[in-house]
């Protein structure tokens, strides 16, 4: 497998832009973000949630220097609840592309403006409120560029190589082959273009359900002494 330049990237400039957009909603929210190239795609752990969104990315190749712009630039992200609903973490991946001139280009990362990097950001920060927290989601479609309507070079990107890749369309991602762990199946949110997706599905703790127990009993047991009062009275 080919190298892979490292990638320029202040994180903790994103973590922190994260975390005040997470906070503008749920100010006592504390989320964390990290660089992991090793998630793939489905491969969740028990409890993790996933999120796809592609941006628009300039690419440098780090052997003939030539430069190109793609809009079909794919993020990914794993999600998880720490202890608390209030604290999470993430883990971002995001894909490489190769030079089309050379033989034997490396994958190159991407550079984001400050435009892209607020959108990716953005979109990022309304999905976990979405899902972890119910709001509805407001997604930041990709802006358009002139000059790219050109077709996407499949074959020199990363995440087309490994079969996530489909430009201006939804393709379900195949589940991996190994068993799936016991218990409850981990989410994957996949949203592509400008697809919206529906209410986020109901997602108990075994607190959650003692609350609910408790909660029961006691509005069960305050209609049976209710019921008694009103035949006393009669």
């Amino acid at each position: 497998m080919l190298g892979r330049r490292r990638m320029y990237l202040d994180v903790s400039t994103w973590e922190q832009k994260l975390q005040e957009l997470i906070q503008q909603e749920k100010p006592w929210a504390k989320w964390t973000l990290k660089l992991d190239e090793n998630i793939q795609p489905g491969g969740m752990a028990r409890g993790w949630r996933q999120y796809m969104q592609r941006a628009f990315g300039r690419f440098c190749c780090s052997s003939c220097h030539r430069s190109w712009a793609s809009a079909q630039v794919k993020i990914l992200c794993h999600m998880s609840t720490q202890h608390r609903i209030y604290n999470g973490q993430v883990l971002l991946r995001i894909f490489a592309q190769r030079c089309q001139k050379c033989s034997w280009s490396q994958f190159e990362n991407p550079e984001f403006s400050s435009d892209s990097t607020m959108r990716i950001l953005n979109n990022l920060a309304q999905c976990i409120l979405h899902s972890y927290y119910g709001h509805n989601f407001r997604k930041m479609p990709v802006a358009p560029v002139v000059g790219l309507n050109g077709p996407h070079d499949r074959s020199n990107c990363e995440a087309c190589t490994l079969g996530i890749c489909v430009r201006g369309s939804q393709v379900p991602i195949k589940k991996p082959t190994e068993s799936p762990p016991s218990g409850p199946n981990p989410r994957v949110l996949i949203f592509y273009g400008n697809e919206i997706p529906g209410d986020p599905p109901l997602e108990f703790t075994s607190d959650d359900i003692i609350r609910i127990f408790c909660f029961a009993l006691f509005f069960i047991v305050w209609i049976v002494i209710c019921a008694k009062q009103n035949k006393s009275n009669w």
